[in-house]
């Protein structure tokens, strides 16, 4: 299957959100991945962001963000982790 390039733009008021937990709940036919944040030293958090994948897109992500952090974290690791 061939691989198509996609244009995606964000608006412009998008901003980034920190995120410190992490919930992945997973059905026959779902992923969701839920992003919160929870505050230092308290047990209060607030979800930032829900996102429901496909099993097949939730694999594909998986694959993406494994190869993804071990080439970055691989590239800075080599040249001075002792």
């Amino acid at each position: 299957m061939e691989k198509k390039q996609i244009a995606i733009t964000a608006p412009a008021n998008t901003l980034a959100t920190f995120v410190n937990a992490t919930q992945v709940t997973v059905s026959d036919d779902s992923v969701i991945i839920q992003f919160a944040y929870v505050r230092p030293n308290t047990t209060a958090g607030q979800l930032v962001s829900e996102i429901v994948l496909s099993p097949k897109h939730a694999i594909e992500f998986s694959k993406a963000l494994d190869n993804t952090i071990k080439q970055h974290f691989t590239r800075h690791l080599e040249g001075g982790a002792s």
